[in-house]
């Protein structure tokens, strides 16, 4: 979005506001409708204002993949990679008796938040 369209948000909020304050200076039924008309008006000016900022991406969260061995207790973490699932056999054979190994888990890595002390 543009500058025209910045400005326009302005002034939309502005009228909306001021509508909204003469709305509340009194009680008769044309108070509430500029009231609420004040309220559509400055919430269209608001949306102006914010619409077209780029959203921030997420990268995916690190994700692992846990392979066992299906005759010993050999277990190996690893990246996950695209096709992986839990119960499938891996092509790749155990380093310490040579059988096959299974997908045992697929897990996301989750981040501690960072504390903050408030003194």
């Amino acid at each position: 979005m543009g500058l025209i369209s910045k400005l326009i948000g302005i002034a939309l909020a502005v009228v909306g506001f001021i509508l909204l304050f003469f709305g509340m200076n009194d009680l008769s039924i044309m108070s509430y409708v500029y009231s609420i008309l004040g309220l559509i008006v400055m919430s269209f000016g608001f949306a102006l204002l914010t619409a077209g900022r780029p959203k921030e991406e997420k990268l995916p969260p690190p994700t692992v993949t846990e392979i066992r061995c299906n005759e010993c207790d050999f277990k190996e973490i690893r990246d996950f990679k695209k096709g992986d699932y839990v119960l499938k056999s891996v092509e790749d054979a155990c380093p310490k008796c040579q059988n096959g190994m299974t997908i045992e888990g697929v897990y996301i890595i989750r981040e501690e938040p960072k504390e903050t002390y408030n003194v």
